[in-house]
């Protein structure tokens, strides 16, 4: 956590400022075990939220950027035959939620990489 995050005071600030769910979790998990570091680490997270819409347009992203790693947000819409305007948001609103990140590519452009091998939702 330490390096991914710097501190535990830096990822409540970046919380703070984004209410991203993964952020929470990191954050929950991280003060768990260094009060309890005899525990068992297991590597997986949950998200727990209500606040979560994925269309089928966000199902087909998680897709296409899983198994055709595109190497920026234009090759995304190419891909799916979209409009870059219409895409772009989209992926905005994957990276609030946590479910992508974006890794600088090429160019100064914006390759989206997702957070999470396995994404289960649970009713």
């Amino acid at each position: 956590m330490e390096e991914k995050y710097g501190s535990l005071q830096k990822i409540k600030t970046a919380f703070e400022q984004s209410y991203n769910m993964k952020l929470l979790v990191d954050m929950e998990n991280w003060e768990y075990y260094k009060d309890n570091p005899e525990e068992t680490l297991e590597l997986s997270e949950n998200l727990v939220t209500d606040d979560i819409e994925l269309s089928k347009l966000d199902l087909q992203l998680l897709n296409t950027i899983k198994h055709q790693n595109p190497k920026s947000i234009q090759e995304v819409a190419d891909l799916l035959g979209k409009n870059v305007s219409n895409i772009q948001p989209r992926l905005k609103k994957l990276e609030k939620n946590g479910f992508i990140e974006f890794i600088e590519g090429n160019k100064n452009s914006l390759k989206p990489h997702l957070t999470y091998d396995d994404i289960k939702i649970t009713i």
